[in-house]
C-alpha cells in the first residue's frame, strides 16, 4: 500500500469523525488480533484533544476549555513484553481558555523526554517513561493519560463480527504532589470488516464506565477531585500493520472537587480524542 494511501486514511479521519465510520463489507470469519511489530518499524502519531471543565464555586461558574494538538514520531521494535515503543514529540500544541484566569498556552519548547513503553500483544501497556512539561504549564500537559490509553485491548481467542470482549484497565501516575488514578471499565464489540477511502479496516466499537480520583496535596492541605462517568468511541484495526490506524473516543464525566475550608463544588468534564496513525507501505 502506497504511503500517499495511508496518507489519505489521515486526511479523511482528521477532517471528521463521521468519515472514518466506513462501511461494513458484511460477514467475516473469525479473526485473531495481536499487536505486532510494523515494518518499516515506525510510525507517525497525530493526537488531537478537546477538552471542557465546567466547575460552580460560591462565588460564580467557571469554565476552561483546552485544545491539544501532539505529534509523536513512533519507533517499534521487538521486546520479550511484546512490542517496545519509543515516541519522540515532533510537535505539541496546547491552549487552555479559563473565564477567570484568562488564556495559557503551551508548546514544543515546554516539552522535555520521550514516551516509551512496552506494549503487550493483547495491548496491556507498561510505560518506562513519559514526556514532562515545564512545572509553569504542567497542568495542560496530556502524556499521561495517552501514555496508557493509546493502544485499545484486543481479545484473547479469534472474535467474529458481533463479538463481545471486555476488560477493565487501570493507571496511576504521580506528578509532583499530585496523585491521579483513572480504571475504564471497557466493553469491545467486533463490528466488522470496513471500507475507508476504499481501504479495508476492522472497525471495533468501545464504551467504558470510567472513574477518575486525582488527589493534590496531603494532609490538611488535600484536595480530592472524584468524577465518574463513561466513554464512547471506536477503533480502526490494520491487520497489515498489526495496529490501530484510528481512534476516537469521547468522555462525559461528572462529580465533585472537595477543598479543604469550601467544602465540596460540582465539576462535569467533557471531551473528544482522536488519534490518526501513519505507517508507511510499499507500492502494490
Amino acid at each position: 500500500m502506497s504511503v500517499a494511501a495511508r496518507t489519505g486514511v489521515v486526511a479523511v479521519c482528521a477532517l471528521t469523525t463521521a468519515a472514518c465510520a466506513g462501511a461494513p463489507l458484511g460477514s467475516e470469519p473469525a479473526t485473531s488480533l495481536a499487536y505486532g511489530v510494523p515494518s518499516p518499524p515506525s510510525g507517525l502519531y497525530h493526537i488531537e484533544e478537546n477538552l471542557s471543565v465546567g466547575v460552580n464555586t460560591p462565588v460564580g461558574d467557571v469554565e476552561m476549555a483546552t485544545n491539544t494538538n501532539l505529534t509523536l514520531d513512533m519507533v517499534f521494535g521487538s521486546d520479550p513484553g511484546g512490542v517496545g515503543v519509543i515516541g519522540l514529540v515532533v510537535g505539541f500544541n496546547a491552549t487552555s481558555a479559563n473565564t477567570q484566569t484568562g488564556t495559557r498556552i503551551a508548546d514544543a519548547d515546554d516539552v522535555t523526554g520521550p514516551l516509551a513503553l512496552v506494549l503487550g500483544r493483547r495491548g496491556r501497556v507498561d510505560v518506562g517513561t513519559i514526556p514532562a512539561l515545564d512545572s509553569a504549564v504542567a497542568e495542560l500537559s496530556p502524556f499521561p493519560g495517552i501514555a496508557f490509553e493509546l493502544y485499545p485491548r484486543l481479545p484473547g481467542p479469534r472474535v467474529g463480527q458481533g463479538g463481545v470482549w471486555t476488560e477493565t484497565v487501570t493507571w496511576s501516575v504521580v506528578d509532583g504532589a499530585t496523585r491521579t488514578t483513572n480504571t475504564t471499565d471497557y466493553t469491545y464489540t467486533m463490528i466488522g470488516d470496513t471500507l475507508v477511502a476504499g481501504l479495508p479496516f476492522l472497525k471495533i466499537g468501545v464504551e467504558g464506565d470510567v472513574r477518575l480520583e486525582s488527589v493534590q496535596g496531603r494532609g490538611d492541605a488535600e484536595s480530592i477531585q472524584a468524577l465518574t462517568g463513561t466513554t464512547t468511541g471506536y477503533v480502526l484495526w490494520d491487520s497489515e500493520t498489526g495496529m490501530p490506524a484510528f481512534v476516537t473516543s469521547r468522555r462525559e464525566l461528572e462529580g465533585t472537587n472537595t477543598v479543604p475550608g469550601a467544602g465540596s463544588i460540582r465539576m462535569t468534564v467533557s471531551g473528544e480524542v482522536r488519534i490518526t496513525a501513519l505507517f508507511e507501505r510499499e507500492e502494490g
